[in-house]
């Protein structure tokens, strides 16, 4: 079987730094030091930390072991590191484009979904028609780093009432509210991301494989579609030559049957508009930044691969600091072809 050349994956290495926390885990049921007394409180407020369990097991005096709440105190940052979740640096990637995929209005006009990166590059589903687009974007959760860890710290906190306390219902004076939470300083992150070349490349308009992104009625309106999403890579990326190119039936490259019963009706991205696609993604990822109420987090540097081997354990070959190619030296890899 003759192997696909060409460009497969454009791989980045991400840092980032920041301070404070950017992504909350909420409310945490844990134990706290209540009048000499530890007791389970649920107003400990924690960020996210990988692998993190609130339960530990404790020896009594006669060996006898028992489950208890952890303490805030005892947390061990090297052991439950904090990171960002991807789910929410995928939000702020793409925050600049606002669609609600619930409203019905979306799968009426599919088109303005497509001409977007969020349609091309995010990837959505439409449950009520069953449109989907598959991710072309892999991106890992930020990671902090060892020297994070030792950023992390407790605090105690409480919300001061009136001074003269009030009673509740049952006529018992109200205390002022006590909380604590989790907390870090000086952040710094590590990430990962990869585009794949032949999810970003084709746009399926058959649902035979179960990968249609909308339904078109005709092959003019089908030819419409490509020309829009063309005209809005060019301006995207100010680059004429790139194109958005219609066929009835785009075959992959090897496969065993090639007529028209098992091709899909459907749009490929020609090189130059890849190009422009990719550009736009490494600046967004260049230019990613979340800012909360209090604390803040902003990417510093990537670096990229593009990534055009043939062996299987070189892919996300940046992770494992193998060669790489930080410019585009060949033609992105072409994995359908119209029959």
């Amino acid at each position: 079987m003759e192997k696909i050349k060409g460009i497969k994956s454009v791989d980045f290495k991400i840092k980032a730094v920041g301070e404070g926390v950017v992504n909350w885990n909420g409310s945490t049921r844990l134990n706290a030091l209540i009048k000499g007394k530890y007791v389970p409180v649920n107003n400990h407020s924690l960020p996210k930390l990988r692998g993190f369990k609130n339960q530990v097991t404790r020896t009594k005096e006669g060996g006898d072991t028992f489950e208890s709440y952890l303490c805030a105190e005892e947390i061990d940052f090297t052991k439950t590191p904090l990171y960002i979740s991807q789910n929410c640096i995928r939000h702020h990637l793409f925050k600049g484009e606002n669609f609600n995929l619930q409203d019905p209005e979306v799968a009426k006009n599919m088109e303005k979904l497509l001409c977007s990166i969020t349609g091309l590059m995010r990837g959505y589903v439409i449950p009520k028609k069953e449109y989907k687009r598959t991710s072309a974007l892999l991106i890992t959760d930020f990671n902090a780093t060892e020297e994070t860890a030792k950023n992390g710290n407790f605090e105690q906190m409480s919300t001061s009432g009136s001074k003269e306390k009030t009673k509740n219902k049952a006529g018992v004076e109200k205390s002022n509210s006590m909380f604590s939470k989790t907390t870090f300083g000086e952040t710094e992150y590590g990430a990962y991301a990869s585009i794949s070349i032949e999810q970003l490349q084709f746009i399926s308009l058959d649902d035979q494989f179960s990968r249609q992104t909308m339904e078109v009625n005709k092959e003019n309106e089908a030819k419409e579609v490509a020309s829009q999403i063309s005209k809005f890579i060019q301006n995207l990326g100010g680059n004429e030559n790139a194109e958005a190119v219609y066929h009835t039936n785009y075959v992959r490259k090897g496969s065993i049957f090639t007529n028209e019963k098992h091709g899909e009706e459907g749009i490929l991205l020609n090189d130059d508009a890849i190009d422009v696609l990719i550009e736009q993604m490494k600046y967004l990822l260049e230019n990613l930044s979340i800012r909360q109420a209090k604390g803040y987090m902003y990417v510093d540097s990537i670096e990229m691969d593009y990534n055009d081997s043939v062996l299987a354990k070189d892919m996300f070959r940046i992770k494992r600091n193998g060669s790489t190619e930080g410019s585009k030296k060949t033609a992105y890899a072409v994995y359908f072809e119209g029959l």
